[in-house]
């Protein structure tokens, strides 16, 4: 056998790993992880309207965040009539591959409308998407996996039919999280809660996890999504939901850790970010809008058993902390950002404040993501700042987009995917 030939197989081989690894990078909310952060090293990091590389209109309206897989965006949406739609976008151009209708209804939640109306419908989960399927979740309790190249139904479940009606009071906003070939789901309300992982294929039950934790008026109210973890080379899921956080072994569903705390002394508190690792750490966050001052993140070292509350909690933060958007972790550092515009960057490890500063975004909904060593946030008004991940928090550009943006980007490769209200767009790097 020639050393060309070894040579050739390596190179096929390596190229392989690198575009899969590209594919699978950001096919769910936030990345594989829902870490927030992209391996890329070549995102954009100035953009106005004149550098879009493509934009189109989008049936409806929604809050979804893009999920990408090797040839195609993918977005939700609701329209008037309370359709819910499935929809796919070529990565290169915008071009519209396929949408598909997938049921009708609107969020099974019992908060008055007025106070939703304007921001959430059914289409806020995020869907989840690999070369071969494309999973969406909506906050009517419609969870469906379609083929990602024809939107072929492939199959359906109604969670509420499943599992009970959400007594929530903004309705569903967790996106379901693929592990292997499983779909994790987490409903956190005021009744009975749960996180069941379903067969990816099928949609038939893998396991099913009743969480019963002490929580009261709106504290059980939990719209975060899972996110995967490794502890000593093993997946877990964390959730987080009313004052408790817990790991689940992705396999059997079997509980691995858990701690109280989050939980705050107000009628309004809520859990809204998702849960991030870095440096063998875990934080999570809990928000209170309605008291003012109340909400905090805590930090736990990864690696207990049981309940961890006393042996495994490292630090709490109670100022300038996010309600909405998830922070993002690297290198130690983690970074936040409170809904007003405020970031911050604390030391993962003992929560020491690095530094504190208000972002031109404007008011921010959207979680952070980073890649390339920066950070990426955005405003409701469609202000983007761009800023170094590290103790300067130097900010390295701010960019302008039309529109209102509640949902978080996507970044692969050289592009950035963003979704106003009703539309989707890609930046690219010149």
């Amino acid at each position: 056998m020639n050393k060309w030939f070894l040579n050739s197989v390596f190179w096929l081989a390596v190229v392989a790993i690198v575009t899969e690894c590209k594919a699978q990078e950001w096919g769910q909310f936030r990345g594989a992880t829902g870490s927030g952060v992209s391996s890329s090293k070549a995102l954009p990091t100035s953009w106005n309207e004149d550098k879009v590389a493509w934009s189109v209109e989008l049936p409806g309206q929604g809050n979804s965040s893009p999920a990408v897989n090797e040839n195609a965006v993918f977005v939700t949406s609701q329209t008037k009539d309370l359709g819910l739609h499935v929809l796919a976008f070529s990565q290169s151009n915008g071009k519209p591959l396929w949408s598909e209708r997938v049921g009708k209804g609107k969020l099974a939640a019992k908060g008055p409308a007025n106070l939703y109306a304007h921001r959430h419908n059914a289409a806020t989960p995020s869907p989840v998407a690999d070369n071969e399927s494309v999973w969406a979740f909506f906050g009517s309790g419609v969870l469906v996996c379609l083929d990602a190249e024809s939107g072929e139904l492939n199959w359906e479940v109604n969670m509420v039919e499943e599992y009970g009606a959400y007594d929530i009071t903004f309705g569903m906003g967790s996106t379901p999280r693929l592990v292997g070939n499983k779909v994790i789901v987490s409903c956190m309300t005021k009744g009975a809660s749960y996180v069941v992982a379903l067969n990816k294929d099928t949609g038939e039950l893998v396991w099913k996890h009743d969480r019963r934790f002490p929580a009261k008026d709106d504290g059980p109210d939990a719209y975060s999504t899972p996110t995967v973890v490794q502890v000593s080379g093993k997946n877990q899921i964390v959730v987080t939901g009313s004052d408790h956080i817990n790991a689940y072994d992705p396999a059997t569903g079997d509980q691995l850790w858990f701690s109280s705390g989050l939980q705050i002394a107000s009628p309004y508190g809520r859990i809204i970010a998702s849960p991030v690792a870095d440096s063998g750490v875990v934080v999570a966050t809990s928000a209170n809008p309605g008291g003012g001052g109340l909400g905090h993140i805590m930090a736990w070292k990864l690696g207990g058993k049981g309940n961890v509350r006393d042996s495994n909690a490292l630090w709490r933060h109670a100022k300038s902390t996010p309600d909405s958007s998830t922070p993002v972790a690297l290198n130690g550092l983690l970074f936040t950002l409170a809904d007003n515009g405020v970031a911050s960057c604390l030391d993962i490890r003992t929560g020491e404040v690095k530094w504190v500063k208000r972002l031109p975004t404007g008011t921010s909904y959207a979680s952070l993501v980073a890649g390339g060593g920066n950070v990426y946030a955005i405003g409701i008004n469609g202000t983007a700042v761009v800023f170094a991940a590290d103790t300067t928090g130097e900010i390295v550009s701010t960019n302008k987009l039309e529109g209102q943006f509640y949902s978080t980007p996507a970044l692969v490769g050289n592009t950035i995917y963003l979704r106003s209200y009703e539309r989707l767009l890609a930046v690219t790097r010149q």
